[in-house]
């Protein structure tokens, strides 16, 4: 009896890291089957599969490339569902079926790889890095009773160094000889009804390393010939191998004409299972795990949300204390992977039990809280791209001489630097002065900014408008949306200057004491406005709304103002000042004439801020209103 060396499957952690690529990229939650390809090469009777075995390659070592199909199951009990012996009996009958019929439309000549196909069942856990999976290689039960007799190539005339070299040449896994004229032939012409199975020797690249068996490739192959020739009883076959070439002559039990319907077949090997936590690079297993929780929102709630916007954002966090650090953390889980800290303060000990990214051990030893905070993301998520820079904000009321100056100018030349080299700012620093000068370069440079403060109880987030005033696109419709480019800044709705709020402070004003739970809620809200904002069709357009349609994530408040003593929180919209110290056109001039001069001489007199706006006269005009009423008059009409 004829004995047939089945393939046996392999696949590399390369191979499953491209599933896990694939997966979360290209095929989400589509359980279709995957074409994948494998070039059997070498004296080895396997499916080998790689990270190139999704593309068909044109050239191997041996010709020989059999194409099948993965089909990966969204869930365990699917997968198991599938590998009932029911379902994989119906699975491989359509296969088998798709076989039968390359035999029965004799296309198998024209192209041989039809005769031999495969495919993977598979589950794939991405989070635990944990595979399950069943392979079947469909081969044909026909004809009946084959045995086998090994039979010296010398007996066939045949050359194997010109066996091998038409093979390499053509790259043709299937291919005749002729006995009579010792001539290689065309697989076509074994069509001829004048063919004797005596004279013409069929030869097939076939990997199989037993030198007693034909490989698993041949099965097929003798059931295309018994059907392309119903009179024949025998056949013989040259093994092509790279370890030795071996002759076969099968014979079989007369089909006694066409064989009808399609015969019966057998393929499945048993179930693997593949643990790879240990091979994968563990920092590439987090990044992908990550990335599978924004990818799942994507697939099952919002197929249009536009992940890359969080991706490719780069964040600049102003101030690494309480507020910094939960910004930093709540970024990061939307795929945020790029953030710089601006800080000069180090951790105290009042600060790791407040701010999320700091330790005792930190304060033990007065690290900067930029520098921690850098330090305790890389460690959470070894992915983020974050860097720490140690500068002190100017602010007005503060005041310098004229030995500082040098400093000055560089502490302001950096950080405009590094408001232009990113793309959203959050200004989460101790006083009001301290956001006096972000909110200008932001301006300037049409960034996204947003302040976001606390109280004892209370808490505050605004994102700013884009860009300045003049610039800026006046909304005339009715809608109750304003226009990004209309919103008002931290400062539109002072009529005073910031100056120096830290000097005199008593021990109790010294620190911002709030209730702890503050700080996670209002970083929290911040996070998801950004998150909602980076939504709209072009961000830096995104007007104020509170509807629920105005982005793909809904809603995008222009302020959030939130009072813990009733947990209520209200949205105000309030449009630009014409007169604003901070984002009005006036002050934009000033800074784009004067540059670090402008900012020294307003450190120095805040004052300045209000001549250069007008808020002096504006003042003086408001001061100079008389009003006088007469003790008798009533102000009450009845």
């Amino acid at each position: 009896m004829a004995t047939f060396v089945p393939f046996k499957t392999f696949l590399d952690t390369a191979f499953w890291r491209e599933v896990n690529k694939k997966k979360l990229h290209d095929w989400k939650l589509d359980e279709s089957p995957k074409e994948i390809y494998n070039d059997t090469k070498g004296s080895e009777c396997a499916l080998s599969l790689s990270h190139d075995s999704f593309t068909s390659s044109s050239e191997t070592s041996n010709g020989l490339s059999i194409s099948g199909s993965l089909i990966l199951y969204n869930t365990r009990e699917s997968f198991k569902e599938a590998a009932t012996t029911n379902s994989r009996e119906e699975l491989m009958e359509l296969k088998a079926n798709k076989i039968w019929d390359a035999v029965q439309s004799r296309s198998w000549l024209q192209n041989p790889q039809l005769l031999n196909t495969f495919f993977i069942i598979a589950f794939a856990d991405l989070k635990k890095f944990h595979y399950i999976y069943k392979t079947c290689v469909p081969a044909l039960i026909y004809p009946k009773e084959i045995q086998q007799e090994i039979v010296p190539l010398t007996s066939y005339n045949a050359n194997e160094s010109n066996l091998f070299t038409h093979h390499e040449k053509t790259s043709s896994p299937l291919f005749l000889f002729s006995k009579v004229s010792n001539e290689i032939l065309d697989l076509p012409q074994l069509e001829n009804n004048n063919n004797n199975p005596d004279d013409i020797i069929i030869v097939i690249a076939d990997p199989c390393p037993v030198s007693s068996s034909a490989g698993w490739l041949v099965r097929n192959v003798l059931a295309a010939v018994a059907q392309l020739h119903p009179s024949w009883t025998y056949c013989n076959i040259i093994s092509l191998r790279s370890a030795g070439s071996v002759g076969f002559k099968f014979s079989w039990v007369s089909s006694e004409g066409f064989q009808s319907g399609v015969p019966r077949s057998s393929g499945w090997e048993m179930h693997y299972s593949a643990d790879l936590k240990k091979y994968f690079d563990p920092k590439i297993m987090m990044e992908e795990s990550v990335d599978l929780n924004l990818k799942l929102i994507k697939w099952r709630l919002n197929p249009d949300l536009e992940l890359e916007r969080y991706s490719n954002l780069k964040v600049l966090i102003l101030g690494a204390g309480t507020i910094g650090c939960n910004l930093a953390r709540g970024i990061v889980p939307w795929g945020v992977r790029h953030i710089s800290f601006v800080d000069n303060s180090s951790v105290s000990y009042s600060n790791p039990v407040r701010q999320s990214l700091s330790e005792f051990e930190d304060a033990r030893l007065g690290r900067g809280k930029a520098e921690t905070a850098v330090a305790a993301l890389q460690r959470i998520f070894p992915s983020v791209q974050a860097t720490a820079h140690r500068l002190t904000v100017p602010m007005p009321g503060h005041t310098v001489d004229e030995k500082e100056e040098e400093q000055l100018q560089k502490d302001i030349e950096k950080l405009e630097q590094l408001v232009k080299d990113h793309d959203v700012i959050f200004l989460a620093l101790d006083s009001r002065e301290a956001r006096w000068l972000p909110t200008v370069l932001a301006c300037k440079n049409r960034k996204m900014a947003i302040s976001v403060a606390i109280g004892f109880d209370t808490y505050v987030i605004i994102r700013h408008g884009i860009g300045s005033r003049k610039d800026s696109v006046p909304d005339d419709s009715n809608s109750e949306a304003v226009s990004y480019s209309q919103l008002s800044c931290y400062f539109c709705s002072d009529v005073t200057a910031p100056g120096n709020s830290t000097s005199d402070r008593t021990l109790d004003q010294q620190c911002t004491v709030s209730r702890p739970g503050t700080s996670m809620i209002v970083s929290g809200l911040a996070v998801e406005l950004l998150a909602s904002v980076l939504q709209y069709p072009n961000p830096l357009e995104t007007p104020a709304s509170l509807d629920d349609n105005t982005t793909l994530l809904g809603a995008a408040p222009h302020q959030i103002r939130g009072f813990l003593n009733r947990f209520q929180q209200i949205h105000p919209i309030v449009k630009r000042f014409e007169r604003c110290v901070a984002c009005g056109d006036s002050i934009a001039d000033q800074y784009q004439q004067n540059g670090w001069k402008f900012v020294r001489d307003v450190m120095n007199s805040p004052k300045r801020l209000e001549e250069v706006t007008g808020l002096d006269e504006l003042q003086d005009s408001v001061d100079a209103i008389d009003i006088d009423f007469d003790d008798d008059e009533s102000v009450v009409s009845n």
